[in-house]
């Protein structure tokens, strides 16, 4: 008997996928483990696996097809077997929508949004012969105006167009509309020369400042405007466009805005001498002959520092639970990596009992299947502190938003060179700024500047992170 494939719930996190390319076609054989889809969850590309034995009568959800988990993608049964109504039930289940496409939405296009005849009760009749090209721009403009409570943009529209309908050379309703500017409704003083060169050149006498008696705007100042390149109307309007929300920004968004409006935040900041620890990492690059994309980064010294430091100050290596604070035996260190469509946060299991290379290499190697959509869900769940660096873009300092249910986050600036005083005297030296998230809830003002000061001091002296 043949029976549904439903969208599997690939990762604790995931409510809905994307089904990205289909490795089984239809008339294929499946078996129970067998990969048969690659779906696309809110954090990484994962691979579907079928679940009975047989043939692959039916595919219910195109590539590109957006579906919440438990949604039929597919109908498997025996070779030959009628399914259609088994299908057509399953069809009319499905929500999805093609990632990417534009609902029926009031997006302006330059078309107007009613298709009915538009009939003037006053005013002469517009016509194609009697309308310039740019009052019919204005027109299809202004009927594609209506409010938010519906109301027909018609009325609108007539008397536009009956404003438009009349043109003469000088002091024209055209002339005349153009020469009201920003003043809302108030005519400008203009001589009829200028009114006309304003109207042929497209340019607002309302922000054409006038050097005649009174004010009075003439020809050499509209050509003055025009030449001073102030004439906003030259500018090309950028359209607006509307982005379909990816599974991954809709959990970003949903996380981060529950971590921001739940969790009371409080921040402190350290500046630390950056000098020791950037020539033990130059010294030990070209001691190993590293190079690259092998070399040893500042950051891998700074989740090694974390590490220790997480393990004498456990407080801030905990998470809050309702009824009572969880204090994690493991020190598991997260890494913000930005990827194409957002943000995922790999994270390095048990960084104390691993050397810096260790965790250089660990780091790379989780960076590329982040940025590959391959991690898998063990590698970006269930951590116990996180570190984002965003020193790369020249960032000197920043607050980050913590990554819950953890209970700090720690934010790295860029290494700056700047004078520092050493031994009584100004040296040539490089600092770094790190600024510390804690969920108030679990971490107190004092226990937090605790780990700020336990940080500084082996970044300082970063030999102690060689040993052990």
């Amino acid at each position: 008997m043949a029976k549904i494939a439903e969208m599997t719930q690939l990762s604790p996190t995931m409510s809905e996928g994307k089904i990205v390319r289909w490795l089984k076609q239809k008339g294929d054989s499946v078996s129970p483990g067998e990969i048969i889809a690659e779906v696309e969850t809110d954090k990484a590309v994962m691979e579907m696996e079928a679940f009975e034995t047989g043939v692959l009568l039916e595919i219910l959800a195109p590539e590109g097809s957006l579906l919440p988990v438990g949604a039929p993608v597919a109908i498997i049964g025996k070779s030959g077997e009628d399914v259609s109504t088994l299908v057509e039930t399953a069809k009319k289940s499905i929500p999805a929508k093609k990632e990417g496409s534009v609902p029926n939405a009031n997006v302006s296009t330059g078309t107007p949004t009613s298709t009915s005849p538009v009939t003037s009760t006053a005013g002469p009749t517009v016509t194609s012969e009697n309308v310039s090209s740019s009052d019919r721009q204005t027109s299809s403009e202004i009927s594609n105006v209506s409010d938010n409570k519906g109301e027909s943009p018609r009325a609108n529209t007539t008397s536009a167009a009956n404003r438009q309908s009349t043109k003469t050379s000088y002091g024209s309703e055209e002339s005349s509309k153009s020469s009201r500017g920003v003043h809302g409704g108030s005519p400008i003083k203009a001589s009829p020369l200028a009114k006309n060169l304003a109207f042929q050149k497209g340019i607002d006498l309302g922000e054409v400042v006038g050097s005649g008696p009174g004010g009075r705007i003439i020809k050499r100042d509209v050509l003055s405007h025009q030449s001073s390149g102030d004439d906003r109307s030259s500018f090309v309007k950028r359209q607006d466009r509307k982005l379909e929300l990816t599974g991954m920004r809709k959990t970003i968004a949903s996380r981060l805005a529950h971590s921001a409006s739940t969790i009371p935040h409080f921040y402190l900041t350290t500046e630390l001498n950056a000098g020791p620890i950037e020539d033990l990492r130059n010294s030990i690059n070209m001691d190993l002959g590293l190079n690259g994309q092998g070399k040893i980064s500042v950051n891998d010294f700074i989740l090694k520092a974390c590490s220790y430091v997480l393990l004498q100050v456990p407080e801030i290596n905990s998470s809050w639970r309702d009824d009572h604070i969880l204090e994690h035996g493991r020190v598991d260190i997260g890494v913000a990596v930005s990827i194409e469509g957002g943000l995922v946060t790999p994270y390095v299991r048990n960084a104390d009992r691993k050397t810096v290379l260790e965790i250089s290499r660990e780091i790379k190697g989780l960076a590329s299947r982040a940025r590959d959509r391959k991690l898998k869900p063990g590698e970006y769940t269930d951590g116990t502190f996180t570190v984002s660096n965003l020193g790369m873009f020249g960032v000197s300092s920043f607050t980050a938003v913590i990554n819950e249910p953890e209970a700090a986050i720690l934010a790295v600036g860029a290494l700056v060179e700047k004078p520092v005083i050493k031994e009584g005297n100004i040296v040539a030296g490089k600092t770094l700024n790190v600024t510390l998230s804690c969920d108030h809830r679990v971490v107190d003002g004092a226990t937090g500047a605790r780990f700020l000061s336990l940080f500084r001091d082996l970044m300082e002296h970063p030999l102690r992170l060689l040993i052990g």
